[in-house]
This record gives structure tokens, C-alpha cells and sequence, in this order.
């Protein structure tokens, strides 16, 4: 008996990659928020099924899609990869519908989100990942730059990289916060969301767990960013909470801080901007965009809050779909543009920031830009400087990398 298939299969936004075997080159299709077993290798050939897949068009009219372009597999082959990639969870409107219900349910009833990378990119033990914060911190002595700059610490850019390739500048940058931070009473984690929507904004309702304790989320706030996102449900992608590394690697180093003390909680996971980037149109012209600053704004008029933005800088390479590798010159290049969007950051200049990367159409692919950015407008008038810069190897042919740093921002 035949599965029981869309009329009208919708691919889900997904993160292909090209892999090599040994009967030719497949595009690797995979469920990013691990719901599913399997996972779907399609034939260079035959994507161009994919692109028909967008929830327009019936069985017979992708076929016949396929035959404008020269490609006759017939209607059978077809249904069958459809089949596959429904079986994967790859249709929007397939089997992954009630998966997802399914999921996210399981998840709003656990006692906390719990920690997915403990035991793997930091130590899960709470005096292993003492140690190695203190001993990574020891390398570095915290500079006198804070004495240049009027009131406390307001916010922080956090990497959200591996602590074995980005720990130095994670430690530079939390040595240099040390004795600033005694006061915080709540703290806004802005995260990159590496599966989100165009323009999503995702907070979650669960507690975040850390190695020392749970910390609880202020539910205060998470009412503020309901209210301000418009048109659309504010839950839609919270199941990316589960798997994303951003907030939970930037928390991990937050709770050492703080010696394991609690603090409120507003954990938000923020999708790309990258519509933006294309229309050439500033997100705060976006009323969600725009409601989302407001309500964080508000919000942090309540106590004595700390804006982190965890997220990286460029991305850059054959790794990231350029082709040309990352030679010396590529670097040192690359270095200069990044430190002047590290500037336009140091002067509480979020706009100037946006439009650094919009006039490049995005070519460096800045995975932090809409954390960066929202703090930034919801910091209006802090200043700082940064620390920590580091362009870290992303393949194994030294040919990519991902550039990271830690900025310090200061204000009342």
C-alpha cells in the first residue's frame, strides 16, 4: 500500500551539504533539530526536485517540471524520493507536522531545557569546568580600558564558537568583565539561531540549565516579546532551543562569572536577517523588529540588567560556499573589515554595523549580525572597546575560518 504523501510537498528550510562518495556527489539533506532517524542523500542530477518541492505544485506537476528540464525518472522514482524525504521529516506539511507537535510538547513538560553540549564542548562536571575557565582565564590580565569608559557594564559580545577552538578569546573577554558584574540581577541572552527564519525572534518559557543550576526565565519579560511579535506565533521555532550551541556556550561562561548565583533569565534565539540585507532596509523599519527593541528597552528598566549577544563574525572560505581559499592576504583583508564593524559596535553605532554587511551583500556572513544588532539598539548610547580577535580554522586544509571576538560595552 502506498505512503500517504502531500498533495502538494513543501521542503523544509533545511542546511544542505555537498558530500563526495564513491558513485558521485550527493547533496546531504538531514532534520537539524534531531527529531528524525534518517537522514536523505539526493543525486547532484536529480536536486532540481528540490526546488520544485515548494508546496505549489502536485506529484504530476513536478514531473512535469522535471521533464521541461530535461530529466525523466517518472512519476514513480519520483514519488519514491518523496517518500524518503517525508520519512526523514523533510516535508513541511508531511509527517513532520505531527513529529514536531510531538517534540515540542515533550520539551515544554521537562523540568529545563536541558544542557546538550555538556560533556562534549565543555566539561559537565562543575569543578572540571572551573578548572578550565580558570586556568584559561590565567593567561590573560584584564587590561585598565574600563577606566576610560562612564558607568557599568551593560553588555557583552560573546562567541558562540567551540570553547577548543574560540577559548582564548572567550577567556580574554570574561577575564576582562571580572568585578563588573556582581550587581547583575538580569540578563537578556541574545543568540544566534542557526536553523531560524528569516527575521524570527524565538523565546522559550523553559528554565536553561547550566552545569551549577537551572536558571529561571522571567516570564515578565517572554509577556513583553508575546506582545511584540506580530502576525505570527512568538513559538514557532522553539524547538531550535534544544539543539542551538549559542545561548548555552555564552550562559556557560555567565554562570562561572557569577560564581553559580542565580539571575533572571530572558533567553531569546534570533533568525537572519537577511531579507533585510537584500531589500537594502534597515530591520528597525520591521515592526516586529522594531516592537522586539521596544520590549527588550522596556524590559530593561526594570533591575540591573546584562545584554550578552552571543554570536560569531565571519564566515569565510570553501567551507561557506566561496571559492577562493583563505590565503594571507584573504586574512589580512578580512581582519581589516571585521575591525571596523567591531568599531561601529565600540561606538553603540548599530545601524552603521547592519550597513557594513549590507553594502557586501553579506559576503562575510556574519552569524551574529541580528544579536549584535538588536543589542546594540537596545544598548542606545553604551560605548566600549574590544578584546580577543581571533580567526579560527574551519576545515582541514586551513582554507576557511570563522572570525570571532568579545566586545565590552559600558553605560548607565
Amino acid at each position: 500500500m502506498a505512503k500517504r504523501l502531500p498533495t502538494k510537498p513543501q521542503l523544509r528550510d533545511l542546511s544542505p551539504q555537498w558530500i563526495q562518495r564513491q558513485d558521485g556527489v550527493f547533496l546531504h539533506l538531514e532534520d537539524d533539530l534531531g527529531i528524525a532517524q534518517t537522514a536523505v542523500q539526493i543525486p547532484q542530477n536529480l536536486t532540481p526536485i528540490l526546488l520544485l518541492c515548494d508546496g505549489t505544485r502536485t506529484l504530476e506537476s513536478i514531473n512535469g517540471g522535471l521533464l521541461l528540464q530535461g530529466i525523466s525518472i517518472g512519476q514513480e522514482r519520483i514519488s519514491n524520493l518523496l517518500e524518503q524525504l517525508d520519512d526523514a521529516l523533510l516535508l513541511e506539511n508531511g509527517k513532520y507536522a505531527a513529529e514536531k507537535n510531538k517534540a515540542i510538547q515533550k520539551y515544554r513538560h521537562s523540568e529545563h531545557r536541558p544542557m546538550s553540549f555538556a560533556g562534549t564542548i565543555y566539561p559537565a562536571a562543575v569543578s572540571d569546568l572551573d578548572l578550565f575557565i580558570k586556568e584559561s582565564k590565567a593567561r590573560f590580565e584584564a587590561s585598565e580600558k574600563a577606566e576610560e569608559y562612564q558607568g557599568d557594564i551593560q553588555g557583552l559580545l560573546s562567541p558562540h564558537i567551540d570553547f577548543a577552538r574560540g577559548y582564548a578569546t572567550y577567556a580574554e573577554l570574561w577575564k576582562e568583565s571580572e568585578g563588573h558584574l556582581e550587581d547583575i540581577e538580569q540578563v537578556i541572552l541574545l543568540g544566534t539561531d542557526h536553523s531560524g527564519g528569516l527575521g524570527s525572534i524565538t523565546p522559550t518559557m523553559q528554565n536553561y540549565q547550566t552545569p551549577y543550576s537551572d536558571l529561571e526565565t522571567d516570564l515578565t519579560g517572554i509577556k513583553l516579546l508575546e506582545s511584540a511579535i506580530v502576525g505570527k506565533d512568538p513559538y514557532n521555532e522553539e524547538l531550535h532551543h534544544i539543539k542551538e550551541h549559542s545561548i548555552e556556550l555564552a550562559l556557560t561562561w555567565l554562570h562561572n562569572a557569577l560564581e553559580g548565583r542565580s539571575f533572571k533569565l530572558l533567553p531569546v534565539l534570533c533568525g537572519s536577517f537577511q531579507k533585510f540585507i537584500v531589500d537594502k532596509q534597515s530591520p528597525s523599519e520591521d515592526e516586529t523588529i522594531s516592537n522586539v527593541i521596544e520590549a527588550l528597552t522596556e524590559y530593561r528598566k526594570k533591575s540591573r540588567t546584562l545584554v550578552i549577544a552571543a554570536g560569531d563574525l565571519a564566515h569565510m572560505g570553501p567551507e561557506f560556499g566561496d571559492s577562493a581559499p583563505m590565503d594571507e592576504v584573504a586574512l589580512a583583508d578580512l581582519a581589516s573589515k571585521d575591525h571596523i564593524s567591531l568599531a561601529t559596535i565600540e561606538k553603540g553605532e548599530p545601524e552603521d554595523f547592519f550597513d557594513a554587511s549590507a553594502e557586501e551583500s553579506d559576503a562575510r556572513k556574519i552569524c551574529g549580525l541580528t544579536p549584535i544588532y538588536l543589542m546594540g539598539k537596545v544598548l542606545d548610547g553604551c560605548r566600549g572597546y574590544s578584546v580577543g580577535y581571533d580567526q579560527c580554522p574551519a576545515d582541514q586544509q586551513n582554507t576557511s575560518v570563522v572570525s570571532i571576538a568579545g566586545t565590552v560595552l559600558f553605560g548607565d
